[in-house]
């Protein structure tokens, strides 16, 4: 496991409301785990990390047990019983009855897992409201995020196929303002909504599917672009591109690699750049093993040594090095 990899998860995990994080990491569900470890021998404080954040779930755990302690399979499930039981459920029904999830920021932060896990009608619910006013946070999103909504996207419109149509629909009419100032359309003064912006480009470049060259050209010469700022450009962008991959789909995908097929503009090279590991001797397997268990070390501090997070991290340690 990378050091990156278990500090994201780690980061994952401290942006869950308080109320979740001492329910999965305070001192009785830490016992209850203790307790479990000594009796089938194995590590689970990372685990439960992985199921507190939506990368694993609770009925994968056998299987996941099984993989990296051989444990048997029967045993993995007794495990997932007890955890489900006394901790995950409880979390539960903490987040469906809490007052909390009024608020849209803590209700983001609440859920588990990421949106390919969710129910079809969740789904589609997230879908349509992000389509009619939440576009912009949305594009603004990280990477890996974005990467996960568009396969929650395809999978989306593959089970609904009225969907897309539903969802072009929207990003025609949608209202929010790419920038602060107005812009002119029709040589009128007009909202700067992805709408208007849409109906500016259109104007100027009909309503087939256009290149990069194109955009290139709207983004560099468009009057209306010349007074944004660099990051509302960067938006206008975006939504264009966001139009391009979504109206003219499958045409927009053509001679671009599945894996990297896209609604939402993704910036493949920052998730690329994110996952590199610095290579800096003639021995990368044992440097990357040693640099990885400083960095860990390093991390150790951060934490109280009662805590989920510094037992999910010394565990790690202890596996690196007996290697």
């Amino acid at each position: 496991m990378k050091e990156t990899y278990l500090s994201e998860c780690l980061e994952k995990f401290h942006d869950l409301p308080d109320q979740i994080q001492d329910m999965v990491g305070g001192l009785e569900a830490c016992i209850l785990v203790k307790k479990l470890e000594d009796a089938y021998n194995i590590s689970l404080s990372f685990a439960v990390i992985l199921v507190t954040i939506g990368e694993l779930t609770i009925d994968d755990l056998p299987d996941y047990l099984n993989l990296k302690f051989k444990l048997d399979k029967q045993k993995g499930a007794e495990i997932a019983d007890q955890l489900e039981e006394k901790i995950f459920a409880p979390v539960l029904d903490f987040i469906l009855e809490s007052e909390l999830n009024d608020d849209e920021e803590v209700a983001e932060e609440s859920k588990f897992g990421p949106l390919t896990q969710m129910s079809q009608e969740n789904k589609k619910e997230f879908i349509l409201n992000t389509f009619t006013g939440e576009l912009v946070p949305a594009l603004k999103s990280d990477p890996t995020k974005l990467q996960d909504f568009n396969i929650a996207l395809f999978q989306a419109f593959n089970e609904d196929e009225d969907l897309e149509d539903k969802v072009e629909a929207l990003l025609y009419i949608n209202q929010e303002k790419l920038s602060d100032h107005q812009i002119i359309l029709d040589n009128h003064p007009a909202s700067p909504s992805v709408a208007n912006w849409l109906k500016d480009f259109i104007k100027k470049y009909g309503s087939d599917i256009f290149n990069e060259v194109t955009l290139a050209e709207y983004l560099s010469q468009s009057p209306n672009i010349k007074s944004l700022k660099p990051e509302e450009k960067d938006l206008v962008r975006k939504v264009l591109k966001l139009y391009r991959n979504l109206v003219f789909f499958p045409e927009s995908m053509d001679g671009i690699a599945l894996e990297n097929w896209e609604i939402f503009p993704v910036n493949h090279n920052k998730i690329k750049s994110n996952l590199e590991v610095e290579n800096i001797t003639e021995n990368p397997v044992i440097t990357e093993r040693q640099k990885t268990i400083f960095d860990l070390q390093k991390n150790l501090t951060k934490y109280p040594a009662t805590s989920l997070e510094y037992k999910a991290i010394h565990q790690e340690i202890n596996r690196l090095s007996r290697k």
